[in-house]
């Protein structure tokens, strides 16, 4: 076979190569082949032409300049460069050989000019699919968050789906809480636990992105304490940046070539999360209004008609003379009465926001509630007078500690049947009163021979409690008839107090 067939057919085979370093290795042995050179090298140079690769056919050390080959030529040395549409990618040399010829010299300029060919079909290949790998991300992560992952979920999948697809040790999703302070919200990977951390605005990279909306990428320890190389990348809906998305290797890993690609990822995810946040904002919205149509329901119609169903009731007893009708009838009028307490309890829930918020009456509810688990039956609970407006903050965990108590001591002591919670602001809005009653085997007595009750751990914590603002605590206890808890805050001392 001819030199010339040997050389097409080689620069042939470099196109079945996959991944750049068999090409490079490829490209080295054909050229020490076609040329019978015992030695040949390639050296791989970036933008600031320094050595960053190096392919060699047998493992002795040879000084090499990573400069023009041209200017290094002998008899016994050969050198090409590799160039990839019109960049100089490398050199390719030869040497170890006592003297080459013209026809090695043309062999190695044809074999450099197929390799550049070579690489930059390459380059395009591996970039084609690292778009697709991307792409691919991306529409994994829309469909998953159309589809019902929501909330931290659909941060962490945001994370981790960049993580893996840029072949990353690290990855976390930072946002802007409350106060527009950056946060890391979310990490996957890595080795060290990041997320709830403040970003300091002053040097961070991380507000850099986030404010000029601009990805930066970095090589090993530039990016704070991140030891490897890093991509800052903002996450981006139209002109508005929501959060940054943080990507990185462990030191000694290449660096980030395609930023571009993560950018067009993080646009795309950002958009989706940002599209599910208002789907939930909406659906939440939607929710509350519900609410309050019930609630307006239950107050205008439902309660309207018992209150007139029990005073009905309440006039059908001046017409009979027969007690055992009248007490069925009273009986009746009460359990009216109980239905009454019970619906105004369920709009006060209704009308409490998704959050808790700082209602008194929700927390007041969330107590009798997280109560019933332990009783096993639900206390009655009447909550009177504007309770959210007029108690001081400075009573309420007093109120709520107090009543807390007061069920904890029936489920510890009492064996009732039934509770009964009431909270109240008088008219004059100058005393607010809790009575917490139960049906229970009441308080043990201080001593065998009868008298008062005995006093003692949470009943004295709940009298303390209320002496602390100026107020009272009464316990009245019957044995095997229960016991009831008044406790009493003058709220015009408060006021005075704290002004």
């Amino acid at each position: 076979m001819s030199t010339e067939q040997r050389v097409l057919d080689v620069v042939l085979s470099f196109a079945e190569d996959d991944t750049l370093p068999d090409l490079l290795r490829h490209v080295v042995e054909s050229a020490c082949d076609l040329t019978e050179s015992p030695y040949g090298a390639l050296a791989v140079i970036n933008g600031h032409k320094e050595l960053t690769e190096f392919t060699a056919t047998t493992s002795g050390q040879v000084q090499i300049t990573a400069g023009d080959p041209r200017s290094i030529d002998s008899a016994d040395f050969l050198g090409a460069q590799i160039k990839v549409h019109d960049e100089t990618f490398g050199n390719l040399f030869l040497t170890g050989k006592p003297q080459f010829t013209a026809q090695d010299r043309d062999i190695l300029n044809a074999l450099a000019t197929a390799a550049g060919s070579a690489v930059g079909h390459l380059d395009r290949y591996e970039r084609t699919r690292k778009r697709e790998a991307w792409l691919r991300a991306a529409a994994s992560v829309t469909t998953d968050l159309l589809t019902g992952t929501n909330g931290r979920d659909a941060l962490y999948l945001v994370a981790r789906t960049a993580r893996t697809t840029a072949n990353a040790d690290f990855a976390a999703v930072v946002l802007p809480d409350h106060n527009g302070d950056l946060v890391i919200e979310v990490t996957d990977g890595g080795s060290y636990d990041a997320e709830g951390m403040r970003v300091p605005e002053e040097g961070s990279i991380s507000y850099r992105v986030y404010t000029s909306g601009q990805g930066e990428t970095y090589d090993e320890g530039s990016l704070d304490a991140v030891p490897g190389a890093c991509a800052v990348v903002p996450l981006t809906v139209g002109e508005r940046t929501i959060g940054v998305l943080i990507v990185s290797r462990p030191r000694g890993e290449p660096s980030f070539d395609d930023p571009d690609l993560l950018e067009a990822y993080a646009a795309q995810a950002a958009l989706v999360l940002e599209f599910t946040r208002a789907r939930g904002d909406t659906e939440r919205l939607a929710v509350l209004e519900d609410r309050d149509r019930i609630a307006r329901d239950l107050h205008d119609l439902v309660i309207q008609r018992l209150f007139g169903l029990g005073l009905g009731l309440q006039g059908v007893t001046g017409m009979s003379d027969r007690p055992q009708v009248v007490e069925r009838i009273t009986g009746f009028v009460e359990e009216v009465d109980h239905t009454i307490r019970e619906i105004r309890r369920t709009i006060f829930s209704l009308q409490e926001p998704p959050s808790g918020g700082t209602s008194l009456r929700g927390q007041l509810l969330g107590a009798v509630h997280e109560s019933a688990r332990l009783l096993g039956f639900e206390p009655d609970v009447s909550l009177e007078g504007p309770l959210d407006t007029v108690v001081p903050d400075q009573v309420r965990p007093d109120l709520l500690a107090t009543l807390r108590e007061a069920l904890a001591n029936v489920v510890r002591h009492a064996r009732a049947r039934h509770v009964a919670v009431t909270v109240s602001v008088d008219r004059t809005v100058t005393s607010l009163e809790l009575m917490v009653k139960d049906d229970g085997r009441g308080l043990p007595l201080a001593d065998d021979s009868g008298g008062v009750p005995h006093h003692a751990g949470g009943l004295a914590n709940m009298a303390a409690r209320a002496r602390r603002h100026h107020g009272d605590c009464a316990v009245d206890s019957i044995p095997g008839a229960g016991v009831s808890v008044t406790w009493f805050v003058p709220l015009v001392l408060q006021e005075a107090r704290w002004r």
